[in-house]
C-alpha cells in the first residue's frame, strides 16, 4: 500500500519533493493511481460533456401532430403552466350546482356570505384562478391552431410536391407516348411504301407477262400459218 504522500504526490495535490527519475515505462502501485485518477478525470469529463449536435440537415423536423382531442382540462392546464390553486375554481362551479335550487341573486348572497365567513379563501382567488385558466384555455386553443395549420401548411406543401412529381412523370409519358406514335406512323408508312411496291412490281410483271405471252402467240400463229402452207405440198 502507497503512503498517503505518495498518493497525494499522485493526484497531483502536492509537489514531490524528491528529483523525479524519468522511467521509459511507469509501473508500480503509483501508475497505478495515476492510471485510477486518470479514469476518473476522463469518465467525469464524459459524464459532463454536452451531446453532439446533429449535422444539419441530417434529421428531417417532425410532422406537426395536428389536433388532440379530448385532452383533460388537468393536463391543459399543467401544459400551460398553470399551478394549482388554493380554491380552485372548479370547486366554486360545484358550490354553485349544489345552491341551482336557488335564485340567482339568492344563491350570489348565500357564496357571498361563505366567502365572507371563511378565511381559508376568497372570491378574488377563484376568480384570479378562473382568469388564469381561461388564459390557459385559450393558450391551448392557439397551440391547437398553430398545429393545424402547420398541418395543413405542411400537407399543402407535401401535395404540391406530389402533384409536379406527377406532371413531370405525366409530361414524360406523353413524350415517349409521342415518340412512340411518330415510330409507329413511320413503320405503318414504310410498310404501306413497300406493300404499294410490291403490288407494283406484281401489276408490271402481269401486264409484262400478257404482253410477252401475247407476242409470242402471235409468232407462234404466224408460224403455224406459214408451216401449214409448205406442209401440204411436201407431201
Amino acid at each position: 500500500m502507497a503512503s498517503l504522500k505518495k498518493i497525494l504526490e499522485a493526484a497531483r495535490l502536492i509537489e514531490s519533493s524528491e528529483p523525479r527519475p524519468m522511467p521509459a515505462e511507469p509501473a508500480g502501485e503509483d501508475s497505478d493511481i495515476d492510471a485510477i485518477i486518470r479514469r476518473a478525470a476522463e469518465a467525469e469529463s464524459r459524464a459532463t460533456a454536452p451531446p453532439p449536435m446533429p449535422a444539419a440537415g441530417a434529421v428531417d423536423a417532425p410532422a406537426s401532430p395536428g389536433v388532440e382531442e379530448g385532452l383533460d382540462f388537468a393536463r391543459i392546464y399543467a401544459r400551460q403552466g398553470l399551478v394549482d390553486a388554493a380554491f380552485p375554481v372548479e370547486r366554486l362551479i360545484k358550490l354553485v350546482d349544489g345552491l341551482k335550487s336557488l335564485d340567482p341573486t339568492t344563491r350570489r348572497a348565500a357564496i357571498t356570505a361563505m366567502d365572507v365567513a371563511d378565511e381559508t379563501w376568497s372570491m378574488e382567488q377563484v376568480l384570479a384562478d378562473a382568469d388564469a385558466k381561461i388564459a390557459a384555455l385559450r393558450g391551448h386553443q392557439r397551440h391547437l391552431q398553430g398545429n393545424a395549420d402547420a398541418l395543413v401548411q405542411a400537407n399543402q406543401a407535401r401535395i404540391a410536391e406530389l402533384e409536379g412529381s406527377r406532371d413531370t412523370r405525366l409530361a414524360d409519358l406523353r413524350q415517349q407516348i409521342a415518340s412512340l406514335e411518330a415510330q409507329i406512323q413511320d413503320a405503318v408508312g414504310a410498310t404501306a411504301a413497300d406493300i404499294a411496291r410490291l403490288q407494283s412490281e406484281s401489276e408490271s410483271n402481269k401486264a409484262a407477262l400478257a404482253r410477252e405471252t401475247q407476242r409470242l402467240d402471235a409468232q407462234v400463229l404466224s408460224l403455224e400459218e406459214l408451216a401449214a402452207q409448205f406442209r401440204g405440198a411436201a407431201k
